[in-house]
């Protein structure tokens, strides 16, 4: 347990770093986070991101490997059993769409 604790401190630590590295500036992170500009910046000085924010940076720094997750997990549902018929999933869209 402790040694999950330090990783993600070890991490938590890195982002400014995998931030800079990124092809994102840092308009995108404070805009997709909803900081202000001072905000931001002080929370990636002092390393003081929430556990949502470091989450929410973390897909945005690695979108490939989100996907792949997200389809494993669908992949997971499907072998589950967990799908609807078309027309279902059809008429829910209709209902959350008023279409």
């Amino acid at each position: 347990m402790i040694e999950i604790v330090e990783n993600y401190e070890n991490y938590v630590n890195s982002l400014p770093e995998l931030i800079n590295k990124s092809y994102y500036k840092a308009e995108f992170f404070m805009q997709k986070l909803g900081l202000k500009h001072a905000t931001y910046y002080r929370k990636l000085r002092l390393k003081t991101f929430t556990s949502q924010e470091v989450k929410l940076i973390t897909a945005l720094l690695y979108p490939e490997e989100m996907l792949v997750q997200q389809l494993q997990k669908s992949e997971e549902d499907i072998k589950a059993g967990k799908t609807i018929d078309y027309t279902d999933f059809k008429e829910k869209l209709r209902i959350k769409y008023n279409i």
